[in-house]
Order: structure tokens, then sequence, then C-alpha cells
């Protein structure tokens, strides 16, 4: 069995180096998708910005020769998803996976996920679930119902298959869940680098209220509810992480500062920006409502 997995480098050098070293022990091949300024969703970041990580950053962190860096100027997310995936069934890989560089998984869930895709002769595709963590590895966000883990968008594709990325990092249909763990880092970094993680990302332009940098993010504290930026209601909160943490969790435990006591209009704002989450929820509870109605 031969396994192609792909990273994406655009400003990714507090993740790289680490997740190479996930990664890289467990696969045949890592295309690193190379792209010079952001995706095109948001106009300005694309006309105005360069990327933060330099090719000399991939090229100084191995000298494994699995990678192979492809440099490219994409517009959208899935476009740079899909030239990876047509270079591993060019090559000749059973499997492609994804592996963005803020996920990491342990030694025995890589064992576990290979394993499964050595013996399974009838899907094309996984997701895994995984925990997505808040500022630092030592806190993880809370769904509705109160669990902390649940599934990505993708995570292996089977190369003789005809799939391909349609929208981002998802290709549709009923997609099986493997639950092997992945520990997401998305959201573990510095305030300067989530303000420009959310303009150059490619959901720039999906962000529920362009307030939630200042209400949910540099002025969270423990009790701060509806914390995801694009659909609110998903993470309701952000708890300490209850489980044994892996190896690789002590580089991403960035020091949690403490926020002083919020001044009368950060409340304020905070408060309405809870309000138009709800008057949200109660928009859709509607709508589910007419369409059950109209069906």
């Amino acid at each position: 069995m031969k396994l192609a997995a792909h990273v994406l480098a655009y400003n990714v050098n507090r993740f790289l180096k680490a997740v190479i070293g996930n990664l890289e022990p467990h696969v045949d091949k890592i295309y690193i998708a190379y792209p010079e300024r952001p995706f095109g969703y948001n106009t300005a970041s694309r006309q105005n910005l360069v990327n933060p990580t330099k090719l000399e950053d991939i090229l100084s962190i191995t000298d494994s020769n699995k990678i192979e860096i492809l440099r490219g100027d994409w517009i959208t997310e899935e476009d740079m998803r899909n030239d990876c995936l047509q270079k591993a069934r060019f090559e000749g890989f059973d499997w492609f996976l994804i592996q963005d560089a803020d996920e990491f998984y342990t030694e025995s869930t890589w064992n576990q996920i290979k394993r499964i895709l050595l013996s399974n002769k009838s899907d094309n595709c996984f997701k895994t679930t995984w925990y997505n963590f808040w500022k630092s590895s030592q806190y993880v966000l809370v769904q509705p119902d109160g669990s902390i883990k649940n599934t990505n968008a993708s995570f292996a594709i089977r190369c003789n298959s005809d799939i391909k990325f349609l929208r981002k990092r998802w290709f549709g249909g009923n997609i099986p869940v493997l639950d092997c763990p992945c520990y997401h880092y998305g959201y573990v970094m510095s305030d300067r680098e989530m303000a420009e993680k959310i303009t150059t990302w490619s959901h720039a332009n999906d962000i529920f209220n362009n307030n939630w940098y200042k209400h949910k993010w540099q002025n969270w504290n423990e009790s701060t509810r509806f914390l995801n930026p694009i659909e609110p209601t998903m993470w309701s909160r952000a708890i300490r992480f209850p489980f044994e943490q892996p190896n690789f969790a002590e580089e991403f435990a960035l020091p949690i500062k403490n926020l002083q006591s919020q001044s009368f209009s950060d409340m304020f704002g905070d408060a309405v920006y809870n309000l138009d989450v709800n008057l949200y929820r109660v928009r859709k509870s509607i709508g589910k409502v007419v369409k059950k109605q109209v069906i």
C-alpha cells in the first residue's frame, strides 16, 4: 500500500516542522503545496500580502526524500488540493491523505489508520474524528451536546476513485468516519497570527460577525460562548482538555493571558453578539420547520 499526503503551506511556520515530523514516518510521499500569496477569497489580502512562510523555511526543516514542493498561485482551496490529488493519482499511489499543517495524530492512531486503509476494499473515502483546541493545547472546544469530539470534512481518498474536492476540503456525499482522533490546533496561535488567518484563509467571506475577533478571540475567557467564527452555535465554549495529552501537545501549550476585567462597552458588545447568535438560531429553527412543511 502506497500512501501520499499533502500539506498546504501558507503561513504555517508555527506548525510545519512538527507536522512533517508527525506525518513523514507513515507515508511514502508528502506534497507541500506552496503559494506565494493568499487565496482569492479576500481580494485585498490577495493583492497586498505575500506568504509569511518562505521557500527557504520549508527547505530548512527537512531533507527527507519524501517531500515534493508544488508551487502555484491558486485562487481557491479546492484548486490547490485537487492539484495535489492529481499528482498522487498520476504517480500511482493507493490513498491520498489530507493532513493540514495544524493537525496531528498519535503514533497508535497512525498505526490504526494504516491497518484500516490496508484492509478496506469497499470505501473510497474517509474522514476522522477530531478535537479542536482553542488558544492552547490546554483548552478544547465543546460542541452544543457537550461533546469535545466531532468530525473533520475529509481525511483519505482512494486514488483510483473519481472523487475530487468540490468546495474547500469537502467532496460531497456521505463520508464514512474513522474514530481515529486528530488533534487540531488551528485555533492555537497568537493574536497577530489569528488576525492574519481570518483575512487570508478560505473562510474569509464566511465569518458570521466581523466583531468575532474582538469579542470572542481577544476578549475570551472561560465563560465566553459561541466561539466558532463561521457557524456560531457549533462551539459552545472552551474547557480544559480532560484527557492525557500526547507528546506533541507540549509544543502547542501556549500561555493563556489573564484577561483583565472587561469594560462596559466590551461586555455590551459581547451581549449584542450573543443576541445576534440567538436570533440566528431562531431563524434556522423556523427555516427547518417551514422546509418540512413544504416537503
